[in-house]
């Protein structure tokens, strides 16, 4: 079998939950159906980081769509991490399906503090596409920054849904989320996740936006670049 039926395969056979992120392939053709589609949007704003020559790590990276992005787009080396070894052998073989070069795959958990992972540095730290209800639901995005930020002190990617309706989107209810959370981010049925990881890095850094952003709830999810202040 070529090493696109060998994923194809693969992937099918892989529970749902870990095979989240729709697969595609280089035209932007859907490969692998997942839960979560990656828009035109999301493409547009992730073409305007800067990769030439640098060192990318892509934290949470399924089947490596953004690794691979990054590849094209001129990085140097990327190392794509995820924790389900079945998901990263899918990886191995989209990378030799597309003929990239320096993309590297490698089996870490972000939940562990010995991690071997936090004793290396890049050039750009990526948590994209990741952090959703679950994260938020299970106070796990504080953990998550904190790792991300430990793996580069020159830039950060970062995307998350602006705002989640608490009742509707989350399934709690606005005083179960203060018990968790300032009660500044939680503004009235809402919870606003941009605000909370804005002021997470900051002031040691600088939030842009590459999205666009307008004022109220908006989905998606939100690509948001972290250089030091």
């Amino acid at each position: 079998m070529s090493p696109l039926q060998e994923f194809l395969a693969l992937a099918g056979a892989i529970a749902p939950e870990h095979r989240y992120r729709t697969v595609y392939d280089a035209d932007f053709h859907v490969l692998v159906p997942g839960k979560e589609p990656i828009d035109a949007g999301t493409l547009d704003a992730f073409s305007r980081i800067d990769f030439a020559g640098r060192t990318v790590v892509d934290l949470g990276c399924n089947f490596g769509f953004f690794s691979f992005q990054a590849r094209r787009l001129g990085a140097a080396a990327v190392v794509g991490v995820d924790r389900e070894p079945m998901v990263l052998d899918g990886c191995s073989l989209l990378r030799q399906h597309f003929h990239l070069d320096a993309v590297a795959f490698e089996c870490h958990d972000l939940d562990d503090p010995a991690c071997p992972l936090l004793s290396r540095a890049f050039d750009i730290a990526m948590l994209v596409e990741f952090i959703g209800k679950t994260f938020v639901l299970e106070n796990r995005v504080a953990p998550a920054l904190a790792f991300l930020e430990r793996l580069s002190d020159r830039e950060l990617i970062v995307s998350v849904q602006k705002i989640y309706w608490i009742r509707k989107e989350l399934g709690t209810t606005p005083g179960r989320l203060r018990d968790i959370y300032p009660s500044r981010y939680i503004d009235g049925g809402d919870f606003r996740l941009l605000d909370y990881v804005r002021d997470f890095f900051t002031p040691r850094w600088r939030m842009e936006a590459l999205s666009p952003l307008t004022d109220g709830y908006e989905k998606p999810r939100k690509l948001l670049r972290f250089v030091p202040a």
